[in-house]
């Protein structure tokens, strides 16, 4: 069982209805066989929640779902620094086969 933490950042004038409808669908799909650290959320261009997900990577997470890869240069070598150290796999929201929500 995987432990998993889940960051998403918003499009532009993108709906948090619309986000947390779509990561609740993901999440039904994940949570049967692992078990969700956090779900981290972040506004258009924004990184708080992103940095809070970093810090808290050393809570033993062993895999970050993201939407898509991070558009950041900087913030995305950082993110593969810490995965390396902090042995964490990073995988996107696509690699999960989409299985119809009842």
């Amino acid at each position: 069982m995987a432990t998993i933490a889940i960051y998403y950042q918003m499009k532009v004038n993108q709906k948090i209805e619309e986000v947390i409808a779509f990561i609740n669908d993901f999440i039904r799909q994940l949570e049967t066989d692992n078990v969700i650290k956090g779900v981290f959320i972040d506004q258009y261009a924004e990184r708080s929640e992103f940095y809070e997900l970093l810090h808290s990577s050393s809570n033993k997470i062993d895999i970050i779902f993201l939407e898509k890869p991070l558009e950041d240069e900087f913030d995305e070598k950082l993110l593969l620094e810490i995965a390396k150290i902090e042995n964490i796999q990073i995988k996107y929201f696509s690699e999960l086969p989409r299985t119809p929500v009842e």
